[in-house]
């Protein structure tokens, strides 16, 4: 990659941002309101039930602003360092891999005795639970990989079969020549913006950075990386494309101030994890609509909800269990602040003959669903513990920089 055409242009803005290092993201999107909407879509009050089971399905949406389709970018680094070892065992094999001398072989895959369990493959997992939750009805997705460059991989209305089999087609070695954070953002921006339009209201807009890394290309002058990332941050706040990065291992969470300035620069999220395979608990399990839960319970016989999944789009389903009868049955959706809405449904339920061809089907259904709600479970959980740590940790916010922090120490 070629960067001289664009270095004129880093220092002219590097000059700009000078004058205004004290103000605020320039369009970063407002602050999420404290009130929770919630809609049920299935069932609804008076509905008549008659299954050889004692469930209905149930299905819904939460969140704290407006009901919408989404439009989402994964950008996946995948520069030299991503194919080191994550720590973990994320191919679930059994071995956690470790890294071997770098001296033994050019080849990259000979780099770790595991290459299942190096971060890149960690990222690309994650990808691959987010593609295969998320309803390709409501949201759109595309991928985006970068290291000394960045290259769209699969465009936004992709299928989900495409943009798995992107994922399957990565080529096992790295982009070298650093990390061009600026370069990734800026596809993410460029296919958001020209992706087809369709009536309705307007779709809302994510970009999923993952990296293990601060921004390293272009590599000169020495602050033109970071400062081009932090521009093309907000540029996407421009596009009302919010940012959720990932800073993964111990090298990232050290420099994690540079992600901070590139977060705030578009008014996103930042998640730092000491642990870089923890990232395929985080990424398939967050959530665009500030929704931490939904609880499901019959009231008129006191069961609780069966597998109750809740999607990043904040929409959910699940099983409500039902008695002969009458039966009223309580949404609850909480937000990650605490705030809560309820809806109540009342549902009547008759008990028909057994039919066992449809009953093993439900069953593995169930079975299915439960274990998907229990990894989802200890996601959250494990997502909480990890937020409050950042919390307790996060420092005192000091003074706006008015001048350019010195060059960073040669590695």
């Amino acid at each position: 990659m070629n960067f001289t055409g664009i270095l004129p242009g880093v220092l002219r803005l590097w000059a700009g941002i000078l004058l205004v290092a004290s103000v605020p993201a320039l369009v970063a999107p407002p602050a999420r309101a404290d009130r929770v909407y919630l809609d049920v879509d299935a069932p609804h009050s008076g509905d008549a039930v008659a299954e050889p089971i004692a469930l209905v399905e149930v299905k819904g949406w939460a969140g704290t602003g407006l009901r919408g389709k989404h439009d989402v970018v994964i950008l996946l680094d995948r520069s030299a360092s991503t194919f080191r070892s994550s720590g973990m065992d994320v191919n679930g094999d059994g071995r956690v891999g470790h890294d071997l001398p770098e001296n033994i072989h050019e080849e990259v895959v000979t780099w770790t005795t595991d290459f299942g369990d190096t971060i890149v493959s960690a990222e690309t997992l994650a990808a691959r639970r987010l593609v295969e939750r998320l309803d390709p009805e409501t949201t759109r997705m595309a991928i985006v990989t970068f290291g000394g460059n960045a290259k769209l991989e699969a465009p936004l209305g992709s299928t989900r079969q495409q943009l798995l089999a992107t994922l399957d087609a990565l080529p096992p070695r790295p982009n070298e020549n650093g990390t061009y954070m600026y370069g990734a953002i800026e596809e993410a921006i460029n296919d958001l913006v020209n992706a087809p339009t369709e009536p309705g209201p307007k779709r809302q807009r994510e970009i999923l950075l993952l990296s293990d890394g601060v921004p390293t290309a272009p590599p000169i002058p020495w602050y033109a990386a970071q400062l081009t990332a932090v521009a093309a941050a907000r540029n996407a706040a421009r596009a009302s494309a919010r940012i959720y990065a990932y800073a993964l291992g111990p090298e990232a969470a050290q420099d994690k101030d540079s992600f901070q300035e590139i977060v705030d620069a578009n008014g996103g999220e930042l998640t730092v994890l000491d642990a870089p395979g923890e990232i395929v608990e985080f990424v398939p399990y967050l959530s665009w609509t500030n929704i931490a839960s939904v609880r499901l319970e019959n009231t008129t016989s006191g069961e609780n909800g069966r597998a109750v999944r809740l999607f990043p789009d904040g929409t959910f389903d699940g099983f409500a269990p039902l008695q002969n009868g009458r039966n009223e049955l309580r949404f609850t959706a909480v937000s990650q602040a605490g705030a809560q809405a309820t809806i109540t449904r009342w549902v009547s339920f008759e008990k028909t003959l057994p039919d066992p061809e449809k009953l093993a089907r439900f069953r593995k259904l169930l079975e299915v669903r439960a274990v998907e709600t229990e990894l989802a479970e200890r996601a959250r959980q494990k997502r909480e513990q990890h937020q409050q740590k950042q919390l307790e940790i996060q420092p005192t916010p000091g003074p706006a920089p008015t001048q350019p922090s010195p060059p960073p120490p040669s590695r």
